[in-house]
């Protein structure tokens, strides 16, 4: 076929295509290569940041180590500076005693090789001077005493003295276990006029009228219940309805449950009795049975709730140090360590809070009498 004023070539059609495919593929490869040559600094450099950016948390924790935390922290180290400068001081006083009581012993071994006598003499010799300026009441030098520090250089008999008196010491020690008491003799007497007489161990039935709180000192009251015979059984000596008036003023302590009281006196009427006698419950034992409030949450109820919330910061920290990032790091060190010393302060300024007892009014008591009491100055018989 002829086709006019047209040219045709054949088989360069396929060669451009060629062409263009490698052209394509050189400008992929070239911009891969790029790319990589790009993204391997990068890498560096964020390698790089990770020191500088370590420095500067570390930074920032030194900066927050010099507020609360860095001044307890000197405050310890001083406190252990102290006790190494007692304790090295404590170590030289040893030493020196150590090494005094060894030139002591070789002193009374050096001694020991030559006649005590002449040993003796041989010192009072030497202290001549001192000696004739104290005045003793025998006239002859050799029967006068030598001091404590040159008594010990004679020989070995002072020595043996003072190991005889420490086994005697100890010996006096364990037998105390092994030995009775002695008590002074007793007398026997007649009691004159039983009649008017409230003798000792005699026990009054009372009901409690006032009620006992032990928080702080006071006067209680409580009221007889039946009628107080003397030693014979023949006089009343204090009716019931009597007025007893006490007094409590002893705090109790933790793991007791008894509130002690003294009876002072009886008021029967226009007749004041001083009895000062022992309070004990309905079956004779001795103080009054009490409700003990110990106050368990103001002792321990603040340090508890100091201890949570330093518990909750310690998470709320551990939580951030793992999820947050480099940028975005907090730290809580001194929120946590100040939160452990109040928790601290908190407990010890607490748990010594006294227990509260608490004796309510209507209670039924015993008062016991400790001595005997001789009613003849108010009372008379016919």
């Amino acid at each position: 076929m002829r086709n006019d004023g047209v040219i045709e070539v054949k088989g360069k059609s396929g060669a451009g295509k060629k062409i263009i495919i490698l052209l394509a593929v050189f400008a992929f490869v070239f911009v891969a290569l790029a790319v990589v040559i790009k993204l391997l600094p990068g890498k560096d450099e964020s390698a790089a940041s990770l020191p500088k950016k370590e420095n500067e948390s570390l930074q920032r924790t030194t900066l927050e180590e010099r507020g609360l935390l860095g001044k307890i922290k000197e405050i310890e180290d001083a406190k252990k500076r102290e006790e190494a400068e007692k304790a090295a001081a404590e170590k030289r006083r040893l030493d020196e005693e150590a090494a005094a009581q060894r030139k002591a012993a070789q002193d009374a071994a050096n001694a020991a090789a030559t006649p005590p006598s002449n040993t003796s003499e041989q010192i009072r010799q030497n202290q001549g001077g001192q000696m004739q300026q104290a005045s003793y009441s025998s006239g002859d030098d050799k029967d006068r005493p030598l001091p404590k520090h040159l008594r010990v250089l004679t020989g070995e008999t002072l020595v043996k003295l003072d190991n005889n008196q420490q086994e005697h010491e100890r010996a006096t020690d364990s037998d105390d276990y092994l030995q009775g008491g002695t008590f002074a003799d007793g007398t026997a007497s007649f009691i004159n006029n039983r009649k008017l007489l409230l003798s000792a161990g005699t026990s009054l039935s009372c009901v409690l009228k006032t009620k006992i709180v032990t928080s702080y000192p006071g006067v209680t009251m409580c009221q007889l219940t039946k009628d107080v015979y003397s030693d014979n059984g023949e006089m009343v000596l204090a009716r019931a309805g009597s007025l007893l008036i006490g007094e409590q003023k002893k705090a109790i302590t933790q793991g007791v449950a008894r509130v002690f009281v003294t009876w002072t006196n009886i008021k029967d009427g226009n007749v004041n009795v001083r009895i000062d006698a022992l309070g004990a419950d309905g079956l004779g034992a001795s103080g009054l049975p009490a409700w003990v409030d110990n106050h368990f949450w103001e002792r321990f109820g603040g340090a508890m709730l100091l201890s949570f919330i330093d518990d909750g910061l310690a998470a709320a920290s551990t939580h951030l140090a793992k999820s947050g990032s480099n940028n975005n790091s907090v730290s809580f060190d001194n929120t946590s360590s100040t939160g452990e010393k109040m928790a601290e302060i908190a407990l010890e300024n607490s748990i010594n809070i006294p227990p509260t007892a608490y004796v309510n009014q209507g209670e039924i008591l015993t008062v016991i009498v400790p001595r005997n009491i001789d009613f003849s100055s108010v009372y008379e018989t016919r």
